[in-house]
């Protein structure tokens, strides 16, 4: 066989609240990670989507951090990366377990043989990951995580690289109209930048408004930009993120966290018959209030862009490797973010993702 998929780490109850390490005793070189986490519900409360129970996952190698990402960042990233969203299952019903399980790839697609993780170029990598089972549910009585590996097997490869994905650098966006200005690294290509601008009830754009790069003190501005005009098209160009929803739902209404922040559309069916679906008013963002003009439960589906409030800017053909944005020639390359009407409600954070070459 070519390929297989392995067990990381078997399905494993966690603490409330800690931190896991995990070693990654592979020799084989590794295609994608799938980390399968559930959080069995308490209570009918939200109080975050359930992706921000994983406060932080990174690959580590001693002081060497190979990714790190916020679970909310996690969640996103496959999408951007292939086109498509993990399986999401998003509910509030007590004794029912939401279930997330994003994907990591190191190359532009699974089973790519050129962009790989080979743990035999790394002395000790391992997972370090971060958790706090109260993020979405203040009563969540338990939550497992169980980690997957796509590996290649008899297929030999000599794999070049593999896709580094950061958080560079998060920050209170400030007041309308303000400016933060963030180095960005030139030791490795750009695949991506990713822009998380989120907060509850406003879109990407009203938190951070525009995006400038700047290479050698202006000397070429290769981007000069509003977010929504990038949302327009990227919007285009990636499908709509799609989740199940099963929500327990009475006439006074419950703030639902799901995963898209732009465009949210919902659809589905109520089993009390007769039953009348409510919404809280456009524009769709997360949370919004939902409640129902008899209790009872629905199941839905939840379909959007942007998830988690997280926009692109994409260099090149990101499945030609010789075509991402150079940045080994350039002195100083400087991203500008103008806050928004919203900004000071909300966070920025910038996820850079490079191509690092062995």
């Amino acid at each position: 066989m070519k390929y297989r998929i392995t067990e990381i780490l078997a399905e494993k109850t966690l603490a409330s609240s800690g931190t896991e390490l995990i070693d990654i005793d592979l020799t084989d070189p590794i295609s994608a990670l799938v980390f399968e986490y559930k959080n069995t519900r308490g209570s009918n409360t939200n109080a975050g989507h359930v992706a921000s129970c994983l406060t932080k996952v990174e690959l580590i190698d001693g002081s060497d951090v190979m990714f790190s990402l916020t679970g909310k960042q996690l969640h996103a990233l496959g999408y951007f990366d292939v086109g498509k969203a993990p399986y999401t299952f998003l509910t509030n019903a007590v004794g029912v377990m939401e279930i997330i399980a994003p994907v990591y790839h190191f190359g532009t697609r699974l089973w790519d043989s050129s962009l790989a993780f080979d743990p035999k170029k790394h002395r000790n990598p391992q997972l370090r990951i971060q958790f706090d089972r109260t993020k979405n549910d203040a009563s969540s009585s338990a939550h497992t995580l169980r980690i997957l590996a796509y590996v290649f097997d008899e297929k030999a490869i000599s794999p070049m690289g593999f896709l580094m994905t950061k958080e560079l650098k998060t920050y209170d966006c400030g007041s309308e109209g303000s400016y933060e200005y963030t180095d960005l690294p030139l030791d490795y290509p750009f695949r991506k930048l990713l822009i998380q601008a989120y907060t509850a009830d406003y879109q990407p754009w009203q938190v951070a408004n525009e995006i400038r790069l700047s290479e050698d003190n202006d000397k070429r501005i290769p981007v000069d930009e509003k977010v929504s005009a990038l949302m327009k098209y990227y919007n285009t160009i990636h499908p709509r993120w799609n989740e199940g929803l099963y929500a327990v739902l009475t006439a006074t209404g419950a703030d639902f966290y799901w995963t898209p922040q732009f465009d949210a559309v919902i659809c589905g069916m109520s089993e009390t018959a007769g039953a009348v679906l409510s919404i809280e008013g456009q524009p769709m963002t997360s949370p919004k209030e939902l409640a129902s003009s008899s209790s009872g439960n629905a199941l839905l589906d939840v379909s959007g862009f942007n998830p988690h409030g997280i926009v692109p800017l994409l260099f090149g053909d990101q499945s030609d490797p010789t075509d991402w944005y150079d940045v080994s020639r350039l002195g100083s390359l400087k991203l500008r973010i103008k806050a928004g009407s919203a900004g000071s409600n909300g966070d920025v954070s910038i996820i850079t993702q490079q191509l690092r070459r062995y």
